[in-house]
């Protein structure tokens, strides 16, 4: 079918029946809103991580064993910590922590014991005895507290002026953190004053992002088509312009948000760039139809209402197909990468522009068969200023291709090697500014107490075998080694000091025994002393124990540093323990670390799959492979830019900024393909290279411009939200369709009128 018959029929089915089509869509419109409300906000790591991967899995499985392996930590800072009514008011503030139905298990100075030696072996002491009643005794208390090893650093600061509360959830993952997280601040806000109390943990992480990403919700859609009203207005000066495009944006965002709930999927710490990109990109085949529309009732205004669309249909029908199909292809690009959330998000985005796609090819067409044209149109001076701009424009990069495709081109590798400097970060805290709440108490409590973050390593053996427990204790002493890690706790600390407890307290004697019956009764007598309790974050069964557990608790979470010493750590046991039982390492900071090399991983084979898709189209649509290299050169650029700038910027490639470059493969090529399109269409009329040029700059360059401003515009909103990977998202959209655009519009025309591909006259 070639391009007359396809806009014929097109515009026989839209004329017929456009009534019908317009409210048909509006009752389907109506449906998928009812389903929205059933979609629930998901800002969870572990969904992001394919649930196949080994973390997840041995998480899984540590969750079975011991409860969660993710912890809050709370401090509390003063300068008269250990006073008699400081200790009573804060031992009433550990009770409201147990109390929380939530927590499973609270550990502080008020739970913590110590192992003295006996005449008979040993006993297990509270580490809180008594409380001082005098300044004398507050200073004792103090100095035999900071002359306790495994409390400093732990559960008080060396300066004695903290002390820490570490909770421990009922799960990892599996459970509202919206509701511990008001319990904590309820708790907080009842025991503050004068003592100041920080707060911290994955979990508090969690749900902050989830309350802030409502915010954004809430603010991006308003804002949003506030924007667009604005730049419609200004751009098109009628009604008809502002609320066609719109209409369309509107329709494409309730009904991906609806398939999402009638699918019963949650909405992703990403999904609040869904609306925005909709708005941004959406209206693109809408502004196209309208500007082209405007342009030929401009050039002829006394014809008939019917052929101006006719025309319009006829000149966009093929150039938006390839820019729908490769705005499309762009985000279906991302099935390639190995998150799944990235791959959701492919998915919807996909499904969204499709929509928009149909909408602005049917219900536009039908609407404007309906509506009246705008009056101002017939004026001779209408949207000429523009078109003697573009025309100038045109001029001035052909005059002088030499030395600007010359500056191009040492500019782009000038700015492309800082892609070398790319840092990868997933880390929830750094989503925040360094002056939010929560990123300021997290690093308050992880410079003094070794942060709020854990890695475990999953054991399974026979536990209490000397051979197994001298395992973990090496590879906990390597563990120590590294400059990330603060501390590692585990059954080996227990029965090392329970030994030494036994030979009188002497140093030497901090060992393993050297026989499992020794180690069993030493662990039956604790158990008995401590509380059945004693070994539950240790030990699956302190009887017949069959799993351990290492805790390892980390400075900073520190994504590409974390994945090292995961790296490290699994090469030290496959070299070191391969004639042991599995050894698995799991917690959420081993997550974030897998999450690191996921999102590398992912963003190459989404750039490639896509940019090779889309070329593979453009070489078929245009019959030639210079025609595809064309299509794709601009992108190609704005990618080494883009990659570079982040470089040189220090802003890091992390969930949401992975996404940039699907969306500057589906939304950048557009330009490129209405240009060459429209170019090759009025050379074929008999047009020379030239004047063919500055007639494509002159009646599709509008389209163009606009289009790319309101992607610009769309996504501008994305500098108003509080998470800081969305702010630089929007930074680099914006970049990205600015260089796309100047690529299409200054980039090409020097380019085609240089090398005069025969493609074009084909």
């Amino acid at each position: 079918m070639t391009t007359r018959q396809f806009a014929r029929v097109l515009f026989r089915f839209v004329s017929h029946y456009p009534r019908s089509l317009i409210s048909g869509t509006i009752f389907i419109t109506l449906l998928f809103l009812w389903m929205i409300p059933r979609l629930e906000l998901d800002p969870s790591l572990k969904s992001m991580v394919p649930r196949d991967h080994p973390i997840v899995q041995t998480m899984d499985q540590v969750d079975e064993y011991f409860g969660g392996s993710a912890i809050i930590v709370l401090a509390v800072e003063s300068d008269s910590l250990f006073s008699e009514s400081t200790l009573e008011k804060f031992e009433m503030f550990q009770d409201s922590l147990e109390a929380i139905d939530l927590v499973d298990k609270v550990t502080s100075l008020y739970t913590a014991s110590r192992i003295l030696s006996t005449e008979d072996g040993f006993t297990v002491a509270p580490v809180l005895e008594t409380y001082p009643n005098s300044a004398a005794g507050s200073d004792s208390l103090k100095q035999l507290l900071l002359d306790n090893a495994q409390v400093v650093g732990n559960l008080i600061s060396s300066d004695g002026r903290m002390m820490a509360f570490i909770c421990r959830p009922t799960a990892s993952f599996d459970y509202d953190e919206h509701v511990l997280l008001r319990a904590i601040k309820r708790i907080v806000a009842r025991f503050s004053g004068p003592e100041k109390i920080y707060y911290s943990g994955l979990p508090i992480t969690r749900a902050d992002v989830t309350d802030q990403m409502r915010h954004d919700m809430r603010m991006f859609l308003p804002y949003g088509f506030l924007l667009m009203i604005l730049f419609l207005a200004l751009s098109f000066r009628s009604w008809m312009g502002v609320f066609l495009p719109l209409f369309v944006v509107v329709i494409s965002t309730v009904w991906t948000f609806g398939l999402m709930g009638a699918l019963g999927m949650t909405l992703p710490f990403t999904g609040v760039l869904i609306p925005v990109m909709l708005i941004a990109i959406a209206n693109d085949y809408g502004i196209h139809i309208i500007a082209h529309y405007y342009e030929f009732t401009t050039l002829n205004p006394g014809a008939p209402r019917t052929e101006i669309i006719k025309k319009t249909l006829r000149s966009l029908g093929v150039p938006i197909l390839l820019a729908g199909l490769t705005t499309v292809v762009g985000f279906l690009g991302l099935l390639g990468h190995v998150l799944p959330r990235a791959r959701e998000m492919g998915l919807l985005m996909s499904f969204g522009i499709f929509v928009a796609f149909i909408m602005s090819m049917v219900l536009i067409p039908a609407a404007l068969s309906l509506l009246r044209r705008p009056l101002y149109l017939t004026e001779k001076s209408s949207l000429q200023g523009i078109n003697r701009f573009l025309q100038s424009w045109g001029h001035f990069f052909i005059k002088y291709r030499k030395p600007f495709l010359t500056t191009v081109v040492i500019a782009t590798a000038l700015i492309g090697l800082g892609t070398w400097k790319v840092q990868v970060d997933a880390n929830p805290d750094h989503y925040y500014k360094k002056n939010a709440r929560i990123r300021v108490h997290n690093e308050a409590i992880s410079k003094v107490f070794g942060g709020a973050t854990q890695i475990s390593i999953l054991i399974e053996d026979d536990i209490k075998s000397p051979r197994v427990l001298r395992a973990i204790d090496q590879l906990s002493r390597h563990l120590e080694k590294n400059p990330l890690v603060t501390r590692t706790s585990s059954v080996v600390d227990i029965v090392k000091e329970i030994n030494q407890a036994f030979h009188g307290g002497n140093p030497q004697y901090r060992t393993i025994p050297d026989s499992k019956e020794l180690i069993s009764q030493y662990l039956f007598l604790y158990g008995l002393t401590a509380g059945e309790d004693a070994f539950d974050i240790f030990l699956d069964d302190p009887d017949e124990p069959q799993h351990a557990q290492i805790l390892i608790r980390l400075k900073k979470v520190q994504t590409l540093q974390i994945a090292e010493l995961i790296k490290d750590t699994k090469d030290y046991i496959r070299a070191n323990f391969y004639d042991m039982g599995s050894m698995k390492i799991a917690g959420p900071a081993a997550l974030l670390g897998a999450l690191s090399s996921l999102i590398v991983r992912g963003q190459i084979l989404s750039l490639i799959i896509s940019t090779g898709i889309i070329f593979l189209i453009m070489t078929v649509a245009f019959r030639s492979f210079t025609g595809g290299l064309l299509s794709i050169l601009p992108l190609a650029a704005a990618i080494i830019i883009i990659f570079g700038f982040m470089g040189y910027a220090g802003i890091e490639l992390n969930i949401a900024t992975a996404m940039i470059s699907s969306i500057m493969v589906g939304v950048g090529v557009d330009y490129t393909v209405h240009f060459l399109w429209h170019l090759r269409e009025h050379i074929r009329e008999g047009q020379d290279l030239e004047t063919a040029i500055f007639t494509t700059l002159r009646i599709s360059g509008k389209g163009i411009v606009f289009n790319a401003l309101s992607v610009i515009i769309g996504f501008s909103v994305l500098l108003l939200s509080v998470f800081l990977p969305v702010n630089f998202f929007g930074v680099l959209i914006v970049l990205s369709i600015s260089i796309c655009l100047f690529g299409a519009l200054a980039i090409l025309p020097a380019l085609i009128s240089m090398m005069k591909p025969r493609f074009l006259y084909k």
